[in-house]
């Protein structure tokens, strides 16, 4: 049986590097630690990231397997969910490095094979990443050896943008698409549109395909076509 796993080329999507993560003060130190586990600057072989929604967490989780990936390390990629499939856990402590992105999404029934599988990847020297949308120790998890596990690392709550900070977040987004824009037009974006991070970048998406299809700059009379407002 095949394992549902993703390396870089078959499937992680290039904008989810690095340098197109808008780093805000809730996730500096997290974002550094990740870069240094990365470049094997650091002792730790596990670390763990937690959140709401839309705080980055898969983003960061992809920079971390397109980074390693392009340097020639064997990735493996599972989400909480997929955990859940027969044997899909097995064979991961022969990878470099293993992410598993969503681990609230575990189920019951995959825990011992995850407890398995992370003492295996300890023995064999293989990197682990975890995310989860709950705190490791808020987790549903009944296995209490597998909840041991899981705080073996260092732990990073990553916080939501804050509000100041959102005029410098769709900046950067829209200058990882080559996109550049005047302080005016942000601003209008600011005003008119959620103050949200993922719906910002579903915006700035959209005006990215706008732009190239119609050979138009970003400008707000183009803004305004796109969202019907003219």
């Amino acid at each position: 049986m095949q394992h549902p796993q993703l390396t870089l080329s078959l499937g992680i999507v290039p904008s989810h590097s690095f340098e197109t993560f808008f780093i805000g003060r809730g996730s500096a130190n997290a974002c550094a630690t990740l870069k240094a586990f990365c470049n094997n600057e650091i002792e730790d072989m596990q670390l763990f990231f937690w959140g709401e929604q839309h705080v980055g967490k898969s983003h960061l989780l992809s920079a971390a397997c397109q980074q390693l990936a392009s340097e020639g390390f064997n990735v493996a990629y599972l989400t909480g969910e997929q955990c859940s499939h027969d044997d899909a856990l097995q064979g991961l402590e022969n990878s470099d490095l293993f992410c598993l992105d969503d681990l609230h999404l575990l189920r019951t029934d995959a825990e011992e094979a995850l407890f398995h599988c992370i003492n295996r990847c300890r023995d064999y020297g293989t990197r682990l990443l975890f995310t989860s949308a709950i705190a490791h120790d808020q987790l549903t998890i009944t296995l209490a050896d597998l909840k041991t596990r899981l705080s073996w690392g260092p732990i990073y709550h990553l916080q939501p943008l804050a509000d100041d900070e959102l005029h410098a977040a769709v900046a950067h987004m829209l200058k990882a698409r080559s996109m550049t824009v005047g302080d005016d037009v942000i601003d209008y974006i600011l005003r008119r549109f959620p103050r949200d991070i993922a719906q910002l970048k579903q915006l700035v998406d959209k005006l990215d395909t706008e732009s190239m299809s119609a050979h138009r700059k970003v400008t707000i009379p183009l803004i305004k076509t796109l969202t019907s407002e003219a």
